[in-house]
């Protein structure tokens, strides 16, 4: 039997909704050999809200993300970025929108190697041609990051940790509507991991700042307001705050 979503219809219009999709579904290949990722499903994002996506192994919680990002495109249903349908857009809109109105935060980066951290933290900006570095903004978020005495340095020369704070002050730097981030403590130590969430759950609390987060890991979950789970492509429950047993006790029961 399918899974009813646990999330009411989002409204596009509503202004608390940052993104949603609605009856979103995304298959992979065709005939006997299509692979539905995400089935039907309907879910919103809210403002200031900090939200983990979890679910086991091919689940489809990644699929979710990349086609409510714009990253992927549905096979049928709606991606909301606000009230903008992100599947009536353009390559070049869609490459204004990824730069000024979302943040991305991967696993892996993704930082440029010929670059000053700084050059790197600034690069969305610098790209839009129109908008100009917030110097304020840029001293804050740094400060947040304890990344300030390492502007001047190029990746290479930077920890694991540094790295990947300097990739969440690029993700920021632009104030974008929310910020999706794919497994982002998946290649750090522990104590970076810890470090990291702190900071994202101070960009939720002291910036108001939007994140979803696909993670595997329940530590991570704890950090944030909400979790919502995935199992087979449908969203399978939801909890606000829930502890780290309350989220392995979950994902045990989804495995």
């Amino acid at each position: 039997m399918k899974n009813t979503p646990t999330t009411t219809i989002p409204d596009p219009a509503d202004d608390d909704n940052v993104a949603s999709l609605v009856g979103a579904t995304k298959t992979f290949g065709e005939g006997d050999a299509a692979v539905t990722a995400i089935d039907d499903v309907t879910i919103g994002f809210r403002r200031g809200e900090f939200t983990a996506v979890m679910g086991p192994s091919g689940s489809g919680k990644s699929t979710l993300m990349y086609c409510q990002s714009g990253l992927d495109k549905l096979s049928s249903g709606k991606a909301y970025i606000g009230d903008v349908d992100v599947s009536t857009l353009g390559d070049q809109e869609l490459s204004v929108m990824r730069r000024s109105q979302l943040g991305f935060i991967f696993q892996s980066f993704h930082l440029v190697p010929a670059l000053t951290a700084r050059e790197n933290i600034t690069l969305p900006v610098d790209l839009d041609r129109v908008a100009q570095v917030d110097e304020s903004f840029l001293n804050e978020l740094t400060e947040v990051l304890a990344i300030q005495n390492r502007l001047g340095n190029r990746p290479s020369e930077l920890s694991g940790g540094q790295r990947q704070r300097v990739a969440v002050a690029r993700a920021m730097i632009p104030r974008p509507d929310v910020i999706f981030a794919d497994e982002p403590t998946g290649a750090l130590d522990s104590r970076t991991s810890g470090e990291l969430l702190k900071y994202l759950r101070q960009a939720v609390d002291a910036l108001g700042q939007t994140i979803v987060m696909v993670t595997h890991d329940a530590v991570a979950a704890s950090y944030c307001d909400r979790v919502v789970y995935v199992q087979d492509g449908q969203l399978v429950g939801e909890a606000r705050h829930p502890s780290v047993d309350d989220v392995l006790d979950k994902i045990r029961e989804l495995s």
